[in-house]
């Protein structure tokens, strides 16, 4: 009996070792997708967006899973789900969604929301749901140039540079004095460029009771803005579509 319970004694220490080191926290295969939300800004091109994914268990081949919606599709559509690829032994993967800008509904600074999760018929699914907030990236050239004046108008002036190539692209046409606002339209094709105010004076726009300001927008952008008493003179830069 001696010998029995020493002999004993000896297995239990070895599996209860075993045991502490070796326990096994998830037996099966489940993939699912690893954040829970994300932004997107749709160019006019579209877009293919990949979202990350895990799996508990590596292959020695490549695996393919589907993607669904969680309630319904995106009410602005312009959205296609792909499948969710995981490369031979790996625990991670990609989940691919097609946007197309042409096909979304949205206005500029509008935006819509959709969930989706993993899907499989052979795999357990973790449940994620990955929020994706998209909207169209706002492309515009047509923009307009509000000046607003101080007394002193016929001192100021006011043009737009081509950064490319040096060209001046708008001037402002020589103002009387007189507080006013001043609007024009302005095509900007694609590129950089610098807006620059000046005052004969020194003083920028001001005359003791009125400060003055330009803006230009475009949509719901602001290329650039300024104005105020900046001196003899002051250069914002900005970009379109860039």
């Amino acid at each position: 009996m001696k010998k029995i319970f020493i002999t004993f004694s000896i297995f239990a220490s070895i599996l209860f070792t075993s045991c502490e080191y070796d326990a096994v926290v998830y037996e099966g295969t489940a993939v699912g997708l690893s954040q829970s939300s994300a932004q997107v800004s749709v160019p006019d091109t579209g877009t293919s967006e990949t979202f990350p994914v895990t799996i508990t268990s590596p292959s020695s081949e490549a695996r393919t899973f589907g993607l669904e919606y969680v309630g319904d599709a995106p009410a602005a559509g312009g959205v296609t789900l792909g499948t969710i690829t995981v490369p031979a032994d790996s625990y991670e993967g990609t989940a691919t969604v097609d946007f197309d800008f042409s096909a979304i509904n949205l206005a500029d600074g509008v935006t819509d929301t959709f969930s989706i999760k993993a899907t499989s018929t052979s795999t357990e699914v973790f449940g994620t749901v990955l929020a994706i907030e998209y909207f169209k990236a706002v492309i515009c050239n047509d923009a307009t140039f509000t000046i607003n004046t101080d007394f002193y108008a016929g001192e100021t002036g006011f043009s737009i540079t081509d950064d490319a190539t040096g060209n001046v692209v708008y001037t402002m046409p020589a103002l009387g004095n007189g507080v006013q606002t001043i609007t024009a339209d302005i095509f900007l094709a694609d590129g950089c460029y610098t807006a620059t105010i000046t005052d004969s004076y020194g003083d920028g726009q001001l005359d003791g009771t009125v400060t003055g300001n330009y803006t230009i927008t475009c949509s719901i952008l602001t290329f650039a803005s300024g104005g105020g008493g900046f001196g003899s003179s002051q250069s914002r830069s900005f970009c379109v579509n860039q």
